[in-house]
């Protein structure tokens, strides 16, 4: 199940491509890959959308910040060997494209969560923690008590202490923290 709404803009396909590979293994969905700066007409339709761009559209950006501000759309800055030809202050972070792939997906993780609505929240109990994988795996309330030999009142407590902790009222909610926190195994 994929979810979050990223539209990638850039020329390398290598890139675009490379990233794209980056967002579907952490299940983030993507909703358009582009090879430039849409119209002002496109973009202030992105609302809470996370835009990874290449750095060198950052005057094409600057243009249009209040826009993609106003509609809570997160910029990401895409460029190559700490080489930035344009100021970044219209980029909310720059990541070089270079740099480990589990760094730029631990970095894209918490805007995701940020353009999603979800609060990182680490005070999960173990056993929460466990119940929540399984939560995202797609298992019933029943399945999961028989996994942990519980009942299904306790696995019901758990999931509605989850729920307390997180601020998350969705099973999708739910599984895309959980696959952004490495709590299950996304190749399945």
């Amino acid at each position: 199940m994929q979810t979050g709404n990223s539209v990638i803009i850039h020329k390398s396909a290598i890139i675009q491509q490379g990233l794209k590979s980056i967002l579907l293994s952490r299940n983030i969905g993507i909703c358009d890959i582009l090879n430039e700066i849409p119209d002002c007409a496109i973009l202030s339709n992105w609302k809470n959308f996370l835009l990874l761009v290449d750095t060198l559209y950052a005057n094409e950006i600057s243009k249009h910040l209040r826009i993609l501000q106003k509609n809570g759309t997160t910029v990401i800055g895409i460029g190559t060997n700490g080489f930035l030809s344009e100021p970044v202050f219209c980029f909310d972070d720059v990541i070089d494209i270079n740099e480990n792939t589990e760094l730029i997906l631990q970095r894209i993780s918490g805007y995701v969560l940020r353009v999603s609505g979800i609060k990182p929240n680490n005070q999960l109990s173990p056993r929460e923690t466990e119940i929540l994988s399984l939560v995202a795996q797609g298992f019933s309330n029943k399945q999961i008590a028989e996994h942990n030999f519980i009942s299904i009142h306790t696995v019901i407590t758990h999931r509605k202490n989850i729920t307390y902790k997180l601020g998350i009222k969705s099973i999708s909610g739910l599984t895309l923290y959980a696959a952004l926190n490495n709590l299950v195994d996304t190749h399945r």
